[in-house]
Order: C-alpha cells, then sequence, then structure tokens
C-alpha cells in the first residue's frame, strides 16, 4: 500500500494509537544506532552506486566481512577517505582473534565517529541521497520480510513503551538479539551517509530550520501510517478499550516500515532536506533518541 505525504489531513491522534509511531521509530533504529550510540540482497538487486565502487580500485576488506554491504562500505571508506580507511583498518588488526561481534562493533563505533565529524556536510547533503537511503531501506525491509527475519517480527516489539524509546541503553540490551541482522544494513547505510557527505563538500545546499509547513506534511505521514492495514485494527481495538496486544504481536513491522519508507519519500524534496538536517545535526549533539523521530 503507497501513501503520498504532499496532501490530505486526519484527526488528531489518540494516545492509545502511537505503537504504530513507535514501530516506525524502532525501524529508524538502526539510523541512530550508527550516528547516536556506537554499538542479503539478491544478486540483481545492487544499487547503481555499489556497481560503480565495485568497478575502482579499493582495498578488500579484512576477513570475516565478506558480505556485499561489509564489502561496499570497506571499498567506499578505503575510495573516500584512506586515512580514516587505513586508522579502520589498525584497529582491526590489533583485535586479531576477538569475535565476529566485536570486530563489527569496532567498524560501527570507528564509523559513528567519523560520521559525527562530518555531520556539517551531512546537513547540507543533496535529497537524491536521501532518496537512496529510504529506497534502499525500504527494499531491505521488504527483502528482510521476505525472508522471514526476526527484526520483522512483531511480538519482539509488542512490550515497548515510550520510556523504552527514550533509553538508548535499556533498548540496545531489549533488542540485543536482533542486532546481527541489522550489522549488514548498518554497513550500507554508513556508506550511503559517506558519499552524501562526500558529494555535499562539492554541492552544498543551504537549508533553514524545519518549518510549520515541515511539521503539517510530517503529520501527513503519521496519518497515513495510522491508515495501514495493519494499523486500522490496533486503532479499534484501542477505541473500544479492547486489549490490542495480541494484534501488536501478529504485526509485521518490516512491511509497516517499508509503508513508511515509500511515505516519507513522497514528502516535499525541501521537507526532507530540513528535516534531515535537523535530525543529523541533534543526533551529533547527542540530543536525540528513538521517542524524539515523532517530536515534529
Amino acid at each position: 500500500m503507497t501513501f503520498d505525504a504532499r496532501g490530505g489531513k486526519g484527526p488528531a491522534i489518540s494516545s492509545n494509537a502511537l505503537f504504530a509511531c513507535a514501530v516506525v521509530a524502532v525501524v529508524g533504529g538502526a539510523f541512530l544506532a550508527v550516528l547516536n550510540f556506537p554499538a542479503p540482497s539478491d544478486k540483481n538487486d545492487a544499487s547503481k552506486s555499489m556497481v560503480a565502487i565495485a568497478e575502482t580500485e579499493a582495498l578488500a576488506p579484512p576477513d570475516g566481512f565478506s558480505s556485499k554491504p561489509a564489502t561496499y562500505y570497506f571499498e567506499t571508506l578505503a575510495r573516500l577517505d584512506p586515512p580514516a580507511s587505513a586508522s579502520l583498518q589498525s584497529r582491526l588488526g590489533k583485535a586479531d582473534g576477538k569475535t565476529g561481534e566485536d570486530q563489527a562493533d569496532i567498524v560501527l563505533i570507528h564509523g559513528a565517529a567519523l560520521l559525527k565529524e562530518r555531520v556539517t556536510d551531512l546537513a547540507q547533503a543533496d535529497t537524491s541521497h536521501i532518496d537512496d537511503i529510504l529506497v534502499m531501506t525500504r527494499d531491505r525491509l521488504k527483502s528482510a520480510s521476505r525472508a522471514g527475519n526476526i527484526w520483522c517480527d512483531g511480538n519482539q516489539y509488542a512490550d515497548l513503551d515510550e520510556n523504552a524509546l527514550r533509553n538508548p541503553a535499556a533498548l540496545e540490551q531489549n533488542l540485543a538479539r536482533l542486532e546481527g541482522p541489522l550489522q549488514d544494513y548498518g554497513f550500507e547505510l554508513m556508506a550511503h551517509l559517506l558519499l552524501a557527505a562526500d558529494d555535499a563538500t562539492r554541492n552544498p545546499v543551504a537549508r533553514g530550520p524545519v518549518t510549520h509547513a515541515d511539521k503539517a506534511a510530517l503529520e501527513g505521514v503519521v496519518m497515513s501510517m495510522l491508515s495501514d492495514p495493519q494499523v486500522v485494527p490496533l486503532i479499534m481495538a484501542a477505541q473500544t478499550s479492547a486489549d490490542p496486544d495480541e494484534l501488536r504481536r501478529k504485526l509485521n513491522v518490516c512491511e509497516l516500515g517499508a509503508t513508511a519508507m515509500t511515505a516519507l519519500k513522497t514528502l516535499p524534496q525541501d521537507t526532507k532536506g530540513r528535516v534531515f538536517a535537523d535530525l543529523v545535526k541533534q543526533l551529533a549533539e547527542g540530543n536525540a533518541d528513538l521517542a524524539g523521530l515523532t517530536h515534529y
């Protein structure tokens, strides 16, 4: 189901219906994990940027990072920032003998620090890069749904509330078992962000603060999510004082997240740019959390 965020109004949102927003926030957690608390595709599904980078001469990824997204990230980093690539290789060399999970953490922490240094450039990135990230995220969520990935199981999130979303440490512990499936997405996301920041150094886009019109457009996205066939029964259950817990546990979070990415892509380009710039600045300052994704 596809929604357009550029038009349409709806009634005020009940607090009992916020689970849909929470799910969208959790889906966005991979993005926040990359920047805020450093902690498989089909053969024909490779992006154009991945193909272009594969054609360049780049440093091969270390042993243990053989997946296509990991290779994509290491090759992108080597091409765009050779000193940072050498620094990462050195850190991984010193971690020889550690588990694959520990080494992946080293890569993600290194990448998070690198992206924080480039927050000014990221905030001025062209919206074409934002669209690429939204499309990539949507496609990965749909692939995960088809594969029956644990990340898609609504049962994993049924007990989350706003307090959990505002506590990164607790949330990280609660979702620890989902970390593995997210690693490859994290690598691919960081590569896209590096490409966006690099392009912005040559073609910066100046933006002002988030406007009232931007907030209204984002409210349209929320309303479109609340009309999703998976969410409507939750709202009806809340309005009738019924217990929506069983319905929540049956949600396919990946399909819901993919719908959200499609809706966000329909936002006006200027709105996407200002909201993205505001978000990355908050993340770099440590002022954003998962619940904050709905603060607009």
